[in-house]
């Protein structure tokens, strides 16, 4: 699934290509994408709109209109919008912006999970219930701070879009291995220093992997169908049974909440980390 350093590449690249451009005509081929609006009253309201903003929200792509109206685009697992030639067609096209400058934007899914909606403003669902975001105003250490205020494990707590946005499996893995701390902690049993070390790699991490076009390991592409490279970079993440880039023991996989975790038991060891945790 697409995760903030993918989607932030997406909106970048589109920014780049579209900004200022006019919807001629929207075609939906797959009903099921639709959220909060039929085919039919979105082409209604698309059509003739200019494209003024194209921004992100932890997951969520949000392609502003000048009548202030948000597009707005979850790629959930295999998602990609493309931009194309006029007539060109991809093998999974959901949905395709006809643009007057003389180019499409398509919407390509090939496990039909993506979802699109129309909303008035920023301000309503799913948006308003997004946590704290990395590279917004709000991103604040005692706020921060309180999200581990819980006996959930520390990686579930990465992964809760109400808490953090935009983080997923992948950064979650990699996130807690630069930070020294075992997945399976709970968030109270996490000390401060430790709760800043996280709080600092976030943004750190995260810029690494926009800078690299985020990570492909199968679907993901830009708007121009170009993978990621931070695949490239990764230190534990689907690194099962390989050494620790930093001690050499061997990379564990275990499951948690249906996702897969990987950590190495030494770096990341919970009696050591416990040990340290002072009492908040």
């Amino acid at each position: 699934m697409p995760e903030l350093p993918e989607v932030e590449t997406v909106v970048r690249g589109l920014r780049s290509r579209i900004l200022e451009y006019t919807i001629e005509k929207a075609e939906v081929t797959d009903k099921e994408l639709l959220g909060n609006l039929e085919a039919k009253a979105l082409k209604e309201k698309l059509e003739n709109r200019k494209i003024t903003d194209i921004r992100r929200r932890g997951k969520y792509i949000l392609i502003e209109l000048d009548d202030n109206r948000l597009l707005t685009i979850h790629l959930r697992m295999t998602g990609k919008l493309l931009v194309r030639a006029l007539g060109e067609e991809t093998e999974h096209q959901r949905l395709s912006l006809v643009f007057r400058e003389g180019v499409q934007l398509i919407m390509d899914n090939l496990r039909r999970f993506g979802t699109l909606d129309l909303l008035d403003s920023e301000e309503e669902e799913p948006l308003t219930s997004l946590g704290l975001e990395p590279f917004r105003d709000g991103y604040e250490w005692e706020e921060f701070r309180e999200l581990f205020e819980t006996t959930q494990a520390v990686k579930l707590i990465l992964l809760d879009q109400k808490k953090i946005a935009g983080l997923g499996n992948i950064y979650a893995n990699e996130l807690l291995f630069r930070a020294n701390l075992n997945p399976l902690t709970p968030g109270n049993k996490i000390g401060d220093e430790e709760r800043k070390r996280l709080f600092k790699l976030i943004p750190e991490v995260l810029s690494e992997a926009i800078e690299s076009n985020g990570t492909t390991f199968d679907t993901f592409r830009d708007s121009y169908g170009d993978p990621g490279s931070f695949q490239n970079f990764l230190r534990v993440y689907q690194k099962e049974g390989e050494p620790c880039p930093n001690c050499g023991s061997k990379i564990v996989k275990v499951k948690q909440s249906g996702r897969s975790t990987y950590y190495c038991q030494n770096c990341q060891n919970r009696k050591k980390q416990s040990s340290n945790t002072k009492t908040n």
